[in-house]
């Protein structure tokens, strides 16, 4: 959390100073579209790779297998507005690809066990960006803001390690308000189109999971109920979370609107 605040506080402080700073002329146009793709890394995914690392399947078995939670692609679009010189929003939502952690435990004349841990999200921003035009097809941009996830979780332990491992749920839902920051590079193609390369940093932690469980009515026989349950260690009250923070990297496609704003930038 206190990295989060003073990562927050240097952002606001350099768009602050970057605001005065004397450029080559404003960025002309007023609306855009960006279309992109990415990568970014998770950091600090603990619980679902400390989950599986761990595995040793049921009495007798050992791990022969373990591949951790890294990171994962993205894909996503913005709406870009300009409201003041050097200074346009950035709203829009990525689609983190799915990432997983997985085990394998093997015991001899005996089937293999696993524990995977599947997760994705969907990131929704909106970012402050300054503009600074260094020439006349050539720009770099500084932003930060807020972000919105919406996640999924599927954590598994198959072949009878339920009772050690915890018990397996799928479609867990989790949601929760988080930060992003970012530099990118601008370079025009033509008067309405460019290129964007850039990276940053997301702070996206979600500590709470819920999903569905089946329970047979009190009231009524052959009937079963659902009811929502939060996402814990087996044996423990700790909620089990998943980590997208990280550092990240994307380029895009931009579209500029508004032709009676267009400018020549030969």
């Amino acid at each position: 959390m206190r990295l989060h605040l003073w990562f927050t506080t240097l952002s606001i402080a350099l768009i602050i100073c970057l605001a005065g700073t004397v450029a080559a002329g404003d960025f002309p146009h007023k609306y855009g579209i960006e279309f992109r793709g990415g990568y970014g890394l998770y950091l600090n995914n603990n619980d679902p790779n400390n989950y599986v690392e761990g595995f040793t399947g049921t009495t007798g078995y050992t791990q022969k297998e373990f591949t951790e939670s890294a990171g994962a692609f993205s894909g996503g679009f913005s709406m870009l507005y300009k409201t003041h010189d050097f200074f346009a929003w950035h709203i829009g939502m990525n689609i983190m690809g799915s990432d997983s952690a997985t085990a394998v435990a093997e015991q001899a004349g005996s089937q293999d066990q696993m524990a995977r841990v599947y997760m994705q999200t969907v990131e929704i921003f909106l970012t402050a960006n300054y503009y600074w035009h260094l020439a006349p097809r050539f720009n770099l941009q500084f932003g930060a803001g807020p972000s919105f996830y919406l996640a999924s979780l599927d954590r598994e332990a198959l072949g009878g390690s339920d009772a050690v491992y915890g018990e397996s749920f799928y479609s867990a839902h989790g949601r929760t308000f988080g930060f992003l920051g970012n530099i990118s590079a601008e370079f025009f193609l033509s008067d309405a189109i460019s290129l964007k390369l850039g990276g940053g940093y997301r702070f996206a932690l979600l500590d709470r999971f819920k999903y569905n469980v089946e329970y047979p009515d009190p009231e009524q026989p052959f009937v079963t109920i659902k009811k929502g349950t939060v996402a814990y260690w087996a044996d423990s009250y700790d909620s089990f979370g998943v980590d997208f923070s990280g550092a990240f990297v994307e380029l895009g496609l931009r579209i500029y609107f508004e032709p009676n704003v267009w400018k020549d930038n030969d």
